[in-house]
């Protein structure tokens, strides 16, 4: 996967309705389970299709045991799961086995009749993969023209009062083919106006560019508005050896991150369905072997508590915020003149719960030599307070917001407010960092790459500043996608060179004057469909930890 997405395929993103399409729980999550023994791995199917949020199986199996086959699909529809019997082979496409296509629904017929309804298969699934045959590649015309007539008979043999769904997987490419018989009908169109649904296999690990999941099936989707039909996006978990067909590498977060968005870009279609994965016992292992990146990153999702006296009144209510917007980190104002105890059963609720929390302070003036002291009565705090404490109840690191650029003297002179700053940030460093593991940290103006360093002309203030600390958060303050990701650009680089970390930071407080830098007036949906586009441009940058959104007061209050 390409380490950043460029920026005119952002704007293609971007360009997508992020409106008009059904919330995503109506749509579609299907799974095919192969080559698995039903009985032996029951509850491990169900409990990975719940964990993914599956809500239709292709299952294949039903010759083997239907004793076993009707208990799977009881328990499975329990759980609000459908079940449908897939077969297919590629030799199906040859006229010689065209009584396979009857065959199964008859025999899939006869299954039904014999067992109660919560037994009962909900559909009949096709997956007929003619190019691994020799033939296609001897006498391609041929083979189309024998699975077409194969396919008829095949759907001809479902009775008309059938409430089976019948579908079929096809790939992404049917629709540089002539129907045979019909060379004005691409074959995919007569393939999708067949069936209940299809599921079109665009095994690609991108969403846009023009080979990916976007441009594939946009043929087929036009298609199947046309014709009233519904259409599922396959994609593959498989180890392929090639990086691009599949998400084996990406592991199962980024999988979803993809997913999760293809339904925003895809949406706007009537006839767009949802996904459907390939497959079960690939999905499962590589849950199981989660990437390397995956065990060493775990991405930030932070926000500001500016008032030390919300973060001690209102403990249960920030921490069940951040829970339920699975919010991970957390900067908090500290009121110095507090007790540890005033915050050190939050501290531990908050740790419990797998959320970071970093005493937060700041004031423009703190970039001020003569307010250096006030930096280092904070770190002094910090550092005392967590000796005091257990190791549960000790905040994690220390976190900067200085912004001297509203003070009067920035204008008059930049040069020497610029000095004083770099000297009371490496004040703030060093004496954080002395016997402690606190990390340090601040928040940076997104401009800052075109301010020089007083002493280092040739070098950038944000390049001196990520160098300096733990982690920088880059105030990319702006209300789309493209806008953050153009701010955050330069910093993401240099951090990945120096092997820093960087997190971003996006604004949802009110902003009457400038409303393009705050999420104020599009609300909390599209601020997260927004960041989940400037996450999949950095999501290769091992510098690149996640994003912080200003400020828990405002998120909390945003509308919808």
């Amino acid at each position: 996967m390409n380490r950043i997405l460029c920026l005119s395929l952002m704007l293609t993103a971007l360009s997508l309705p992020l409106f008009g399409f059904s919330e995503s729980e109506e749509y579609t999550r299907a799974m095919w389970v192969e080559k698995t023994e039903l009985g032996e791995e029951e509850e491990s199917i169900l409990e990975t299709a719940q964990q993914n949020s599956i809500n239709v199986l292709y299952v294949k199996g039903i010759e083997e045991d239907p004793q076993v086959t009707a208990d799977f699909i009881q328990e499975a529809d329990s759980k609000g799961i459908q079940v449908h019997a897939l077969g297919g082979e590629p030799s199906w496409a040859l006229e010689e086995n065209q009584d396979k296509y009857k065959a199964f629904v008859d025999e899939v017929m006869e299954y039904n009749q014999s067992v109660s309804p919560d037994q009962q298969f909900a559909g009949i699934h096709f997956k007929v993969q003619p190019q691994y045959l020799e033939e296609w590649y001897d006498d391609q015309p041929r083979v189309l023209r024998e699975w077409k007539a194969n396919i008829t008979a095949g759907i001809q043999s479902v009775p008309e009062d059938s409430t089976l769904e019948i579908s079929h997987s096809i790939p992404f490419w049917l629709d540089e083919m002539e129907t045979p018989g019909q060379s004005d009908v691409p074959f995919n169109h007569w393939l999708i106006q067949q069936f209940d649904h299809t599921t079109i296999l665009a095994f690609r690990d991108t969403l846009e560019t023009t080979n990916g999941i976007v441009s594939l099936t946009e043929n087929e989707l036009e298609a199947a508005d046309q014709a009233g039909k519904q259409i599922l996006v396959g994609i593959t978990t498989a180890e392929t050896g090639r990086n691009w067909t599949t998400f084996f590498e990406e592991g199962p977060e980024s999988m979803h991150l993809h997913l999760n968005l293809m339904d925003k870009h895809l949406g706007e279609h009537s006839s767009y369905a949802g996904y459907a994965i390939d497959d079960y016992a690939n999905l499962k292992q590589q849950e199981e072997t989660p990437s390397e990146e995956d065990m060493e990153k775990q991405q930030k999702r932070g926000t500001y508590v500016w008032e030390a006296e919300t973060l001690i009144n209102e403990k249960d209510k920030i921490l069940d915020f951040a829970k339920e917007n699975n919010i991970n980190l957390l900067y908090t104002r500290l009121d110095l003149t507090q007790p540890y105890s005033a915050y050190s059963h939050f501290v531990e609720a908050a740790d419990a719960a797998g959320i970071e929390v970093h005493a937060m302070g700041g004031h423009p003036s703190w970039a001020l030599k003569e307010e250096e002291h006030r930096i280092l009565k904070l770190v002094d705090y910090v550092k005392s307070y967590n000796q005091d404490v257990n190791e549960n109840q000790s905040f994690d690191g220390i976190h900067l917001d200085i912004e001297p650029y509203v003070e009067p003297s920035w204008s008059t002179d930049q040069a020497s407010v610029l000095k004083q700053w770099m000297g009371n940030l490496e004040r703030f460093v060093e004496e954080t960092k002395e016997n402690s593991d606190l990390e340090a940290s601040m928040d940076m103006a997104m401009w800052f790459d075109d301010i020089e360093t007083p002493g280092s002309p040739e070098t950038p203030f944000n390049e001196w500043v990520i160098g300096l600390m733990d982690h920088t958060s880059v105030m990319a303050f702006r209300d789309q996608a493209e806008g953050i990701i153009q701010a955050a650009e330069n910093e993401v680089n240099f951090s990945e060179k120096l092997g820093k970390d960087i997190l971003i930071s996006v604004e949802i407080k009110e902003n009457p004057s400038h409303p393009h830098i705050s999420f104020y007036e599009e609300g909390k949906e599209v601020m997260e469909n927004q960041l989940s586009l400037v996450d999949e441009a950095f999501q290769s940058y091992s510098s690149y930890q996640g994003y912080t959104v200003h400020a828990y007061r405002y998120w909390d209050g945003a509308k919808e």
